[in-house]
């Protein structure tokens, strides 16, 4: 299996690992880009400048609301550090990312945590939605409505308008919501959902699974080909996005979209059920 694309360390996080150096190290001899998702709370201007050296030029950073709320999620003043381990990483030249995952607790704040973003004079901005998975299943009943969910690509998209800091729109729905309903999708464009196409997820223990929020089990690296994984009857089942359920089966953007896997999982135990947050 060729090493194309990126590589993307996180956790848990990743900065308390002995061992992140080491892989940064291996995935810069590779040739391979390499990105950091982490709490920010670790984040000082030597292991900006530590990993910049090893080929880590970009972090993604957790701000999951205003200050009472990012910490009432994370921990005590754990907004204060993960805004100041941006400003300190933005100053040795790590392009950073803000990345807010959005729910019933914090939805409404998405316009104050831009604000907040921008005059911390971050690269990007970008939300992504609960999951209700691991620690995250206590949270099960914040998990945002269909026309929730509709107000806030409204809200994202508006603020996008104002070009003040580019703003990635990763969630599978954004295809369909910025085509409109108006419009025949295309049939030869593949987008959205990114597993069993250009994503998957390798666990501290060499489990692979579909993606880091779809704990269905795939192998493990340590006595599997990944290859073999990667062609398992498991991915080419989600692949075939005309074997998706519900509303998502017969959506005629299912091809450009495929609603999130890892949240129909958590909300049915069924990875290919339709997306119960989908508004179009």
């Amino acid at each position: 299996m060729g090493l194309r694309g990126r590589i993307q360390f996180t956790g848990g996080e990743p900065l308390l690992s002995g061992d992140l150096f080491v892989l940064l190290e291996e995935a810069r001899k590779r040739k391979m880009p390499a990105r950091l998702l982490s709490n920010g709370t670790l984040l000082t201007r030597d292991i900006a400048r530590e990993l910049k050296e090893a080929g880590c030029k970009t972090v993604q950073i957790s701000l999951d609301g205003d200050r009472e709320t990012h910490n009432a999620i994370r921990g005590e003043f754990a907004s204060e550090k993960a805004i100041e381990g941006a400003r300190q990483s933005k100053e040795e030249g790590i392009s950073i990312t803000v990345m807010m995952t959005v729910s019933g607790t914090n939805h409404t704040q998405l316009n104050q945590v831009y604000k907040e973003v921008v005059s911390a004079s971050a690269h990007r901005f970008s939300f992504s939605r609960l999951v209700p998975i691991g620690r995250g299943a206590s949270y099960s009943g914040e998990m945002l409505s269909a026309n929730q969910m509709k107000g806030l690509f409204q809200s994202c998209l508006a603020l996008k308008s104002e070009n003040l800091i580019e703003m990635p729109m990763r969630d599978p729905l954004w295809g369909p919501y910025l085509s409109g309903r108006a419009n025949p999708p295309n049939p030869r464009l593949l987008s959205g959902c990114s597993i069993g196409y250009n994503g998957i997820c390798i666990d501290s223990d060499g489990s692979v699974y579909p993606c880091r929020r779809l704990p269905v089990l795939l192998g493990n690296v340590m006595n599997d080909d990944l290859e073999k994984i990667w062609n398992c009857e498991t991915l080419e089942r989600l692949r075939n996005r005309d074997a998706l359920r519900g509303k998502c089966g017969k959506c005629r953007y299912r091809w450009q979209c495929g609603g999130c896997r890892a949240v129909a999982y958590a909300m049915s135990g069924d990875s290919l059920a339709e997306d119960p947050q989908c508004f179009i």
